[in-house]
């Protein structure tokens, strides 16, 4: 599991020195654990963009230095980014336990090339991560998963997946992964005929079995007289 160590400073709460923090190069994060009283803190941007920019990713386990002084093992619980420039302006951190299992959400990594998609099939991807508990120290960096021999209408779920030691699935959870489809016919559908409008001045040509017009306004007119 990827582990990298983080300087961190304490800080002061609101809008304005937040917002002095960020232009400074500096995103304002805070630190929640149990026991402990949640503290702000601010880090340095370049620091924690090259943290994520591992191979564990988002999960990589952090040695937090506060101020020079204390140190705790965290990771990143939520975050916040710039929709434009995908950098971070806030960071949420947790303090872990190292001997206490935790859920945490991994990558999917699909190997092989399916079969039945060599025969004309469709991939359908449904979860490209999945959610596993496991200890601190062993998180994968990803799941493995052979779709080399899918056939068309066969897929994986979750319970199918083979997993590393000491990394397991929550009870009762059971979805699919991925699957691979047959691909769809193109049905000729037939053009629906519209209904022909009379030039003016013209009987609409009456259907099977009706009489013409005319002939049924002769027929009232006799009626009206008998």
């Amino acid at each position: 599991m990827e582990r990298a160590t983080l300087q961190a400073t304490t800080r002061t709460l609101g809008k304005g020195p937040s917002r002095r923090l960020r232009t400074a190069g500096t995103i304002p994060a805070i630190l929640y654990g149990k026991g402990r009283e949640p503290t702000p803190l601010a880090v340095a941007a370049r620091e924690m963009e090259g943290l994520v920019h591992t191979a564990a990713g988002m999960n990589v386990l952090i040695d937090l230095s506060i101020n020079g002084g204390e140190t705790v093992v965290a990771r990143i619980r939520d975050y916040q980014a710039d929709s434009i420039r995908r950098v971070f302006t806030h960071v949420d951190f947790q303090t872990l336990d190292l001997t206490q299992k935790i859920m945490v959400e991994v990558p999917i990594r699909f190997e092989g090339k399916s079969e039945g998609v060599k025969l004309g099939g469709i991939l359908t991807i449904s979860r490209r991560t999945i959610e596993v508990r496991c200890l601190p120290t062993a998180v994968p960096e990803a799941i493995g998963v052979d779709i080399g021999g899918l056939q068309i209408g066969q897929g994986i779920h979750v319970n199918d997946l083979q997993l590393p030691s000491g990394v397991e699935i929550p009870p009762h959870v059971n979805y699919a992964v991925v699957s691979v489809v047959a691909p769809m016919k193109e049905e000729e559908v037939a053009a629906p005929v519209e209904a022909a409008v009379p030039a003016e001045g013209v009987a609409p040509v009456p259907a099977v079995g009706e009489a013409p017009a005319a002939e049924t306004k002769e027929k009232t007119k006799e009626k009206e007289k008998a």
